[in-house]
């Protein structure tokens, strides 16, 4: 079942059609080829919206009949693309909402959207939201210019709004200087870390060296770099706490499958930081976009905790970024994250923002939302002063 509903465009200007489709209704050669083409060609870069995460994670980890693709585009040619849940309950609001499709392994909710795309297309996308009969929309985590633009087609359409959270994620953009996130650091902290470096690497034989096991990697060696992540995760703290990707069948054969898609497509590093025994230090999986690398997942071996692995991978990867001619490293990491925050100086404010559909239903629930949100902040900013646990990274 989709929804289309045609644009109104003033004559001689592009008309476009927004549809909400079923997951496989881009399936066909020319379906998939505007989505590769949008995905290159996207405002911002987002590889879990790739066919290549985004399929496997359909697969895998979408309940039956739960999302739908929302599209707007004309005729082999795609301008916006955002998996969708319809009658969700969220926010803690009683009426059912429609919302921007994530899973637990997917860190950006910006839609893939072309640059021209513009309030005319977001006016099409939410008027066909409309006429599948929901009361409101929440569009998660994404590019504030994105967020901005669906506000401004909402405003001529007659609907509500509301910004229920806005997080400003630590991010690297490119700087003229190659060692600028040893500069973050103070005079003592790195000297600590040099200390530090020359430990593990007496622990690991000597040899201490940031290699990448997917660059040039036949399929089976590929398969035994995310083996090896897979267990070096498992043998940590996501592992005592059942959070590891190893112990989920379903999660572990999303991950698998989106790996070998992306390495495929030259767009997956798997960095290891080892020596010449044992195995990795640490490892990170980034995912690269055009100029734009995202830290995917990164694990460490706990045994040399001491040696702080983590830290020392997080700043080989970033000379690797100044060295690869990208333009921003994205962490990925919660805003407040100590290590990701300590190391990246720059931010990515993302916006999630409520939109009514329905003239009054949709309204108050947009209402409820917002003071629902407010609610959560004021108990979190509560426990923080209140609670040193809430303190801890």
């Amino acid at each position: 079942m989709s929804t289309t509903v045609d644009s109104a465009a003033p004559s001689g200007a592009w008309r476009s059609c927004a549809a909400l489709l079923e997951p496989d209704g881009l399936d066909d050669p020319v379906g998939a080829a505007a989505w590769a083409d949008l995905s290159a060609r996207a405002r911002h870069a987002n590889p879990f919206l790739g066919a290549g995460v985004l399929v496997p994670a359909l697969r895998h980890l979408a309940g039956p009949d739960e999302v739908r693709l929302l599209t707007v585009g004309s005729p082999g040619r795609l301008d916006l693309l955002l998996p969708v849940a319809a009658r969700r309950r969220t926010r803690r609001t009683p009426v059912r909402a429609c919302v921007g499709w994530a899973h637990t392994h997917h860190f950006l909710g910006t839609p893939l959207v072309a640059p021209t795309l513009g309030e005319q297309g977001w006016r099409a996308a939410l008027v066909a939201l409309r006429e599948s009969g929901e009361a409101w929309f929440v569009l998660p985590q994404t590019d504030v210019d994105v967020v901005r633009e669906v506000e401004a087609a909402a405003a001529s359409l007659g609907l509500a709004t509301r910004r229920l959270e806005e997080q400003a994620r630590p991010v690297t953009h490119r700087h003229e200087r190659d060692d600028y996130a040893e500069q973050q650091l103070s005079g003592r902290r790195r000297k600590e870390l040099r200390r530090v470096r020359r430990r593990l690497e007496e622990s690991l034989g000597g040899g201490l060296e940031l290699v990448d096991l997917a660059a040039g990697a036949s399929a089976p060696a590929l398969e035994a770099a995310l083996e090896e992540f897979l267990a070096l995760e498992a043998a940590g703290w996501k592992g005592a706490d059942g959070g590891a990707i190893a112990g989920r069948p379903a999660e572990r054969a999303f991950f698998l499958e989106a790996c070998r898609a992306l390495a495929g497509e030259g767009r997956l590093e798997v960095l290891a930081l080892r020596g010449r025994e044992g195995g990795p230090a640490a490892m990170a999986l980034v995912l690269r976009d055009g100029d734009t690398q995202l830290t995917f997942k990164i694990a460490y071996d706990e045994q040399h905790a001491s040696h702080s692995p983590g830290l020392l991978l997080y700043l080989e990867q970033l000379s690797r970024f100044h060295a690869s001619g990208a333009t921003l490293v994205d962490t990925c990491a919660a805003p407040d994250h100590p290590m990701a925050r300590r190391l990246h100086g720059d931010d990515r404010l993302l916006v999630t923002l409520a939109v009514a559909l329905g003239p009054r239903r949709g309204t108050l629930a947009v209402r409820w939302a917002r003071a629902v949100a407010r609610t959560t902040a004021a108990v979190r900013r509560h426990r923080t002063t209140t609670d040193p646990r809430e303190d801890r990274p």
